[in-house]
């Protein structure tokens, strides 16, 4: 990356101009002097020491006292962790004020299923759901429309992706990486509807593809609620997967471990590709008493059915029975699965 693009990151970040040429000055020289720091940079004499007392006071530069009095750049990882994690804490801060906000202007909780106008609307929140997916995103929809998520399928390597499509020829090399299971379409237009799941976040379904993207109406529908996206995502599974025919497996041996998942039907979708057992630790409540648990063992077994679907795991002698969300039979409602190896 170009210094000038580096520069134009950090104000993004919040610094000014001169902050960021201060800084990246210092990451070049190392502990330096104002005048040292003025000369390189070209920040005029008269301002280089109210912009390094105020890298200074937002953690970018420590000072060091003595005569002359250095500046040392502060480690560029301590610094963009703190920053990502202020910055986590206000974007939850905001989704909490933003629900409070519309509860209070309309008396009721946020829809949990919002209707998208246009094309390319749609095509942004997909985008979107791919770029913020951080375990499993579950793709059903017309290879036409695939393609047009090349690059961010392309970028994700440490996402399990299950895709169905109406693939005609030969695999693309984009869809033959290692994290990818592929699946092709039986061909009846009804299979074809448009579903796009990203771990337990987010889902986007929609219907037929217009001819003209920029002219024909059209609409696609956005779901935010865990209980809906489990819901699609049963769906997803019982409706597409199940009726479609596998032309390409996971490489289950080359996907970096541990692998957490967050759908009990991805994870017996692995296993019947990687067999058993398989160690495992999966978080979740019981079913009983609903109290949190997590178990550490083997996955020893899987009942996979339309209607059921579950893992046991196996510690300390005993044996236990975990389904996924809304599981009501089984001994553990599991919630996150982490495959060990």
């Amino acid at each position: 990356m170009r210094e000038d693009e580096i520069i134009e990151k950090l104000q993004k970040l919040g610094l000014t101009k001169y902050e960021s040429l201060a800084y990246v000055t210092l990451l070049k020289l190392g502990p330096s002097k104002a005048t040292d720091i003025t000369r390189e940079s070209g920040i005029p004499h008269t301002r280089v020491y109210d912009v390094l007392s105020s890298l200074h006071r937002k953690g970018f530069v420590d000072v060091m006292h003595g005569s002359p009095r250095l500046y040392r750049p502060v480690n560029p990882e301590v610094v963009l962790e703190k920053i990502k994690e202020e910055f986590i804490e206000d974007i939850n801060n905001l989704k909490s004020a933003f629900i409070e906000l519309y509860r209070e202007a309309h008396g009721q909780e946020l829809p949990e299923i919002w209707t998208i106008q246009g094309f390319d609307n749609t095509l942004e929140r997909v985008e979107y759901i791919i770029r913020s997916a951080r375990h499993e995103v579950l793709i059903n929809t017309p290879f036409e429309f695939l393609k047009l998520l090349k690059n961010e399928i392309r970028a994700k390597k440490d996402v399990l992706f299950v895709i169905i499509t109406n693939l005609e020829d030969e695999i693309p090399e984009w869809l033959n990486a290692d994290n990818i299971v592929l699946s092709k379409t039986s061909g009846a237009p009804w299979l074809m509807a448009s579903w796009i799941i990203g771990d337990s976040d987010y889902a986007i379904f929609f219907g037929t593809i217009p001819k003209d993207k920029r002219r024909e109406k059209f609409y696609s529908f956005w779901a935010k609620s865990p209980k809906v996206v489990f819901q699609y995502m049963h769906w997803f599974y019982t409706i597409y997967f199940d009726n479609s025919e596998l032309v390409k497996p996971v490489n289950y041996a080359a996907l970096q471990k541990p692998l957490t998942l967050v759908n009990i039907r991805t994870v017996i979708t692995l296993l019947k590709m990687a067999g058993t057992p398989r160690k495992a630790e999966i978080s979740g409540k019981w079913v009983d008493t609903r109290e949190p648990v997590t178990l550490t063992g083997e996955i020893v077994d899987y009942e996979y059915t339309p209607l059921v679907a579950n893992v046991t795991i196996k510690l300390n002698g005993e044996e236990w029975k975990v389904g996924g969300i809304g599981s009501y039979v089984e001994d553990v409602e599991g919630e996150r699965f982490i495959l060990l190896d």
